[in-house]
């Protein structure tokens, strides 16, 4: 057994003789391609730096519609050690590009599509590199600019509603909106179309009385809100049905003619809150036939119009719809 034993020690010697061999083999190949490595880093070579920009004296009033590059990929030339410095730093103080010489360009219109090529920038950006950094191409190498006036406008508030009510039950008059309008900030171009801003969605199921909300407007990219929310107020009220009968008028009869109607009444039928059923009476109503539309109608007939009932009613029908007619002589 001992014979054994002493028989293994040459064979442990063998082998970590031959790791020593391979750690040195290894220390030798690390230590050749540092040297490499370094030798290269001395060298001069190209590279792509990714450099923060930063606008700065934009015209007086006015504002970039289009937005600007936040980067600008520089590719420069200088040896690698520099630019592995720049590359494995903190990141580097943004590149001002400075537009006051532009000014008596982008100055003139209300609004302006105007493109700056980045090789005019080459001096400017060069003088904020560092010294030992040549700059060879800059990208993008075109900037559009789309500015416009800042200005503002007074606009409408627009509740946008979801509701459903309970049986019977409608908005019975107008919504109020409080602010009815707000005072936006923005360039003209997107002002000179805007006429409304509008709320977030009021969402109700089953509406059976009157809504107070507090609500808030809508933001829109590249407008500035004075104001930010609203107080809402939707009216909603229980309906009943009704029903009148009403005289038919003749409206632009010739001067020697006149038109008799058959039946001369309608009976119309129609929604009322709760609250102004009391109110409702026939004068509010006026049903009409315009004999200007005789020559248009096929045989003796006119359709019956309402041309006026009260704000507060809804779902108005009117039986018959059509009317005959004769022409008599006044």
């Amino acid at each position: 057994m001992k014979q054994s034993n002493f028989n293994i020690v040459p064979e442990i010697k063998e082998k970590l003789r031959f790791d020593k061999q391979m750690l040195l083999y290894a220390a030798f190949l690390l230590l050749s391609s540092l040297m490499w490595f370094f030798n290269k880093l001395g060298e001069e070579t190209n590279s792509t730096l990714l450099y923060p920009v930063t606008f700065i004296n934009m015209p007086v009033q006015k504002v970039v519609v289009n937005g600007l590059p936040d980067n600008f990929d520089l590719t420069v030339h200088g040896r690698g050690w520099d630019i592995l410095r720049y590359k494995m730093g903190k990141s580097p103080e943004p590149i001002v590009i400075n537009l006051s010489r532009l000014n008596h360009i982008l100055s003139k219109e209300s609004t302006i599509d105007f493109s700056l090529a980045t090789n005019a920038l080459t001096e400017e950006i060069k003088s904020q590199l560092p010294a030992n950094i040549n700059l060879t191409l800059i990208q993008p190498d075109t900037i559009r600019f789309v500015l416009s006036n800042y200005s503002e406008k007074r606009v409408v508030v627009k509740p946008v509603l979801d509701l459903t009510f309970e049986h019977q039950c409608l908005i019975d008059s107008k919504i109020d909106v409080s602010p009815a309008e707000i005072t936006v900030n923005g360039p003209d171009i997107i002002l000179d179309t805007l006429t409304a801003v509008y709320t977030k969605t009021i969402s109700t199921r089953k509406a059976n009385q009157t809504l107070h909300k507090t609500v808030e407007i809508l933001p829109i990219e590249g407008i500035a809100l004075r104001t930010h929310k609203v107080d809402v107020t939707i009216p909603i009220s229980k309906y009943t049905e009704e029903s009148l009968t009403i005289p038919i008028t003749a409206i632009n009869e010739p001067d020697s003619l006149r038109l008799k109607l058959m039946p001369s009444t309608v009976n119309i039928k129609f929604w009322v809150s709760m609250k102004n059923y009391a109110h409702i009476n026939k004068a509010d109503f006026k049903a009409i036939v315009n004999a200007k539309e005789a020559d248009t109608q096929i045989g003796m007939q006119l359709p019956v119009t309402i041309s006026a009932m009260p704000m507060s009613v809804r779902n108005i029908t009117i039986e018959p719809e059509i009317v005959n007619f004769v022409l008599e002589t006044k």
